[in-house]
């Protein structure tokens, strides 16, 4: 299982972002919201108390990203890069970008054929 340590790098990158997006979580609990973050952690992902809001923002970043053409792979790399490696690995953020996928824009995607793959914030 991850060190709980790992997700604390999240808050600072993407913290004004998911203030914005996620809003109205912090007033009510939200069934998507809430089978996100189970998935989460069926996956065995963890995270510090508080950071959920943070998480569920970025969920909604990499469906812009996602929506912006980028491959599910950049987005892992991308935001990645902006964590600290020793903390978690790529799969794991692969896990993340995959189940966001799933729960938040099923219907997103990515073009493999048109543009270059680029756009979107990827996380960061």
């Amino acid at each position: 299982m991850s060190s709980p340590r790992w997700l604390a790098g999240l808050a600072i990158p993407i913290i004004a972002a998911a203030a914005l997006v996620s809003s109205s979580t912090v007033a009510s609990a939200d069934p998507t919201d809430d089978a996100y973050l189970n998935q989460l952690r069926g996956a065995g992902l963890t995270w510090p108390a508080g950071d959920q809001d943070a998480l569920i923002g970025m969920a909604y970043l990499i469906c812009n990203d996602l929506e912006s053409n980028w491959t599910p792979q950049h987005i892992a790399n991308s935001i990645h890069a902006n964590l600290d490696p020793d903390k978690i690995q790529v799969h794991d953020v692969g896990a993340i970008v995959n189940i966001a996928h799933a729960t938040y824009c099923p219907n997103a995607g990515y073009n493999a054929g048109a543009g270059d793959g680029g756009g979107g914030g990827g996380g960061g």
